[in-house]
């Protein structure tokens, strides 16, 4: 039975493309649970923010990097007025450079200036294979996901201009019920797991999707997936255990 388990696992590791930087992960879990502060800086490159995060004694550690798309351009199409602005704003978070705590974190919001109308989904991505990490090649940052597949961005106006992520304009419609969250779509061969909430820690959602390319979303509760504490946590540290978990959720259906 175990072995069963294991292959739809594996069928998806030696998929995924390989050309990509592959830099391991240097522990199984952070050595920080609970986060003091959050501190951003363009040490690395003028193109993206260095994260990190730092605890009630104030030493740091690694938490990711991030892109900051603040228009106006097909995805963000306001312009940025003072200190209130439209963007749309991709975090990909790998806290201490350990294999459980990692996730792209994507902000959508609409330039009102109220905290009501922060759009946040949360994709964690299966296998993880590797650190999430960014490197510049002229005109072009590139991304690779803990899979190993890339996701290219515009070095300047961070849109995604290729790869396994595609995504659509933030959605500025007036009325937030109707509104949706980033539009952000994955199309590689491994399994994302997705949360959505509005002005809240979507990790905390009630329920999340289950995506593969292909196969219809399976919904699950949030708690399957999330420690439910203030900071939440993936509760899985190896993907075995996660697929698992899937596999009892949605089905042998779903992982072939």
């Amino acid at each position: 039975m175990k072995i069963k388990l294991l292959l739809p696992l594996l069928a998806l590791t030696t998929t995924l493309a390989q050309a990509a930087t592959i830099i391991p992960f240097e522990r199984e879990v952070s050595r920080i649970d609970i986060f003091a502060f959050l501190r951003g800086s363009n040490e690395s490159s003028l193109y993206y923010r260095d994260l990190q995060v730092g605890d009630a004694e104030e030493k740091l550690f690694y938490q990711g990097f991030s892109l900051q798309n603040m228009g106006p351009n097909t995805i963000v199409t306001t312009s940025p007025d003072n200190d209130v602005y439209a963007y749309r704003n991709f975090s990909f978070v790998n806290t201490d450079k350990s294999r459980r705590d990692n996730l792209l974190w994507i902000t959508d919001y609409n330039g009102s200036g109220s905290f009501s109308d922060l759009y946040e989904t949360a994709l964690v991505f299966l296998p993880r294979e590797n650190q999430l990490h960014v490197e510049e090649n002229g005109d072009a940052l590139i991304v690779t996901l803990n899979t190993g597949e890339e996701v290219l961005f515009s070095k300047t106006a961070h849109m995604i201009t290729g790869g396994v992520l595609k995504e659509k304009a933030v959605d500025f419609n007036p009325n937030q019920e109707s509104r949706r969250f980033p539009r952000v779509t994955y199309s590689g061969k491994g399994i994302v797991i997705r949360s959505d909430a509005r002005a809240a820690d979507p990790r905390l959602a009630k329920t999340v999707q289950v995506l593969r390319k292909n196969k219809k979303p399976c919904i699950v509760p949030g708690s399957t997936f999330w420690t439910q504490g203030g900071f939440p946590k993936f509760k899985f540290v190896d993907d075995d255990s996660a697929m698992r978990v899937i596999e009892e959720k949605c089905g042998k259906k779903f992982l072939q």
